[in-house]
């Protein structure tokens, strides 16, 4: 992208009056190689930039869904952020409003281009679960007479699932799917991907479940299985990975997007004192920047 040389000055004095540090390649490494504390590091540019070339083990984070969708990204409490540009405008502006959230957060001399080293990412052992094929689906489910759960999303479940299937979510899988007696069915996990099915079989399994497996909701489709809605099910109560006014005010609801500006303005005056002080505000204005 065009750089101008007043916005990367300008950047620069926004970070340095706000406390964001410059961090040459040894102290940046030294933040990666800290085993008592996460880091994360993330290329702040566009897809496209991304996609084109990057730093090696940096993920992709545009800044302004960083700074709007923070625990999309960062989900480890009191961890350190390494931001990463090739122009020195970007990274710096991000990391001043990061650091007013509270993180700790810092930019690096050389940005994509810097050598950094980063350690192996830790990985989480998956049960490993039987994919069940469209071929496979019909005579298993006959013969198996499983229990049924439905991985999607409160809203796509009510359009459509699997007929006799339940929903669930993880905070309402012991209610789905009770404690095992002896002689119990299998459960089919109908999900969207692998790594859905997987996670939620952790759970499964430490609950008593031996005999879990899943299919794609594509398969089931595909092999002509029998499919229901509900337009009234899961209850709104119950759909808590929907917020309705949220979604709502796009179609026009003028009660939803009022209770959506009501919410939005409320946040702040639901925080505890102790959720207020994590934030670190200071006198800086921003610069204006040509981005």
């Amino acid at each position: 992208m065009p750089v101008h040389a007043d916005d990367q000055t300008a950047a620069s004095r926004l970070a340095n009056r706000a406390g964001v540090p410059l961090l040459k390649l040894t102290q940046a490494q030294a933040w990666l190689d800290d085993a008592q504390r996460t880091t994360y590091a993330f290329d702040v540019r566009s897809a496209e930039e991304f996609a084109a070339g990057t730093l090696s083990g940096a993920r992709h984070a545009p800044g302004g869904q960083l700074l709007q969708a923070t625990d999309q990204y960062i989900g480890v409490r009191r961890s350190r952020v390494l931001l990463l540009d090739d122009e020195g405008v970007r990274a710096p502006v991000v990391a001043v409003w990061l650091r007013r959230l509270g993180f700790e957060t810092a930019i690096v001399h050389g940005g994509i281009h810097a050598a950094l080293q980063f350690p192996p990412a830790p990985t989480i052992r998956l049960p490993e679960l039987p994919e069940l094929l469209p071929a496979q689906l019909g005579g298993w489910v006959e013969q198996q007479a499983p229990l049924m759960l439905d991985l999607q999303g409160a809203m796509a479940y009510r359009c459509r699932h699997a007929r006799g299937a339940r929903w669930a979510l993880r905070p309402n899988l012991p209610a789905a799917a009770p404690t095992p007696g002896s002689g119990a069915s299998p459960i089919l996990l109908l999900a969207e991907d692998a790594s859905l099915a997987r996670l939620a079989a952790i759970d499964l399994q430490r609950a008593g479940w031996l005999d879990v497996r899943w299919t794609r909701i594509d398969s089931w489709i595909a092999a002509g299985l029998p499919t229901e809605s509900t337009p009234d099910m899961p209850a709104d109560a119950d759909a808590i990975d929907y917020l309705f006014f949220v979604h709502d005010r796009h179609e026009g609801n003028l009660d939803a997007a009022r209770r959506y500006l009501a919410w939005e303005t409320g946040l702040v005056a639901q925080c505890a004192p102790d959720e207020l002080a994590v934030f670190t505000l200071d006198d800086s204005r921003p610069a204006h920047i040509h981005i």
